[in-house]
């Protein structure tokens, strides 16, 4: 109990109380660990019992920076003042995309009975996702458990471990989208209407028909074009017959083009709203394409949801996104092509 003693004869010579909260602040592990079959320690005008001591140290934790989870989830970010909800929650995340993966990628009538393990499992056994990632998985899954039932971590790691999951996040939310588009390559009858078409009024209608699609790769090539290299895979594994066989796949050139063509439809639409009766939404919402790319003989709705203002903004906020993102990628791929032609 020497230390006790010291501590009351050193804290006997402050002012009270101001400074009694800066040297809990400041030994709060150590009045923790050496006070712990105390209740309460006395001082001059007051005391302070072992509750208040946690309850002020978990005060000092609540003006932590909050924890931001990187990726696409579903789930807002969750403080780490408290660190088992942050990392419930984007273990929860985790799984929720793990279970959907399976479901589009599996194919399997039982995934909803399936433990996260098993969804880890048959993803790595049916190779959607590599060892190396499932693995990721585990040891995620495993520092989750943890956490969550009790084991005691410093902030920054709950940090890091929370920001790890935002990676995994993306790439499992990656490869579902992927798998996703595939679905619709297999069942959508607008990819395999094309047989009677030159090779150039081919490009175009398959332009026409991304440009009509782009919500189902979520505006971006990679998702495209992955999407298709898995529906081409299949065809000439599966069923080289069907529907004509494997599809081309569009350039980013030619993507890009898809995408400025959705967004001059997009703001057409857009401005015609506010100026039209709702009777006329359902004409204002039909592609016009354009004359160069030819009669390509079909049109559709432009938007797949209600036909609003609101909506038609919407869309065209992420198709112009998507422009500034694949217009840059574009301008990288060229440079990096004239590099080469000129080494």
């Amino acid at each position: 109990m020497e230390w006790v003693k010291a501590f009351a004869q050193l804290i006997s010579s402050f002012a009270w109380p101001a400074t009694i909260v800066i040297l809990v602040i400041i030994f709060r592990r150590e009045i923790r660990q050496r006070l712990a079959s105390l209740t309460e320690v006395k001082y001059p005008g007051g005391s302070i019992t072992m509750k208040e001591v946690e309850k002020l140290e978990a005060s000092v934790k609540v003006n932590q920076v909050p924890l931001v989870t990187t990726g696409a989830t579903d789930s807002p970010a969750v403080p780490y003042t408290d660190s088992k909800l942050a990392i419930a929650q984007v273990r929860i995340d985790v799984e929720r995309e793990l279970f959907r993966l399976s479901w589009r990628a599996l194919g399997h009538s039982e995934v909803t009975h399936w433990h996260t393990s098993r969804h880890i499992d048959e993803l790595e056994r049916a190779d959607v996702i590599t060892s190396h990632f499932a693995q990721n998985l585990r040891s995620f899954i495993d520092v989750a458990n943890r956490v969550i039932h009790g084991v005691d971590i410093p902030g920054a790691v709950v940090d890091k471990t929370s920001s790890i999951a935002g990676d995994l996040l993306s790439t499992l939310r990656y490869k579902r989208l992927v798998y996703e588009a595939q679905r619709d390559f297999e069942g959508h009858g607008i990819w395999h209407m094309k047989d009677r078409l030159s090779e150039s009024e081919e490009r175009h209608y398959l332009m026409s028909a991304v440009a009509s699609q782009l919500p189902e790769f979520a505006y971006d090539y990679s998702i495209y074009k992955d999407a298709l290299g898995l529906f081409n895979a299949r065809q000439r594994s599966e069923n080289p017959a069907a529907f004509g066989g494997e599809l081309p796949v569009l350039s980013l050139k030619e993507f890009v083009e898809s995408l400025e063509w959705r967004e001059k439809e997009l703001q057409r639409l857009r401005e015609a709203l506010p100026k039209i009766k709702w009777d006329k939404y359902d004409e204002a919402n039909r592609w016009k394409w354009p004359q160069e790319w030819g009669d390509l003989q079909w049109s559709t709705s432009i938007l797949r949801d209600r036909v609003s203002i609101f909506n038609a903004e919407q869309d065209l906020m992420q198709t112009r996104a998507a422009l500034d993102r694949h217009r840059l990628r574009l301008r990288v791929e060229d440079q990096g092509t004239t590099r080469r032609y000129t080494a």
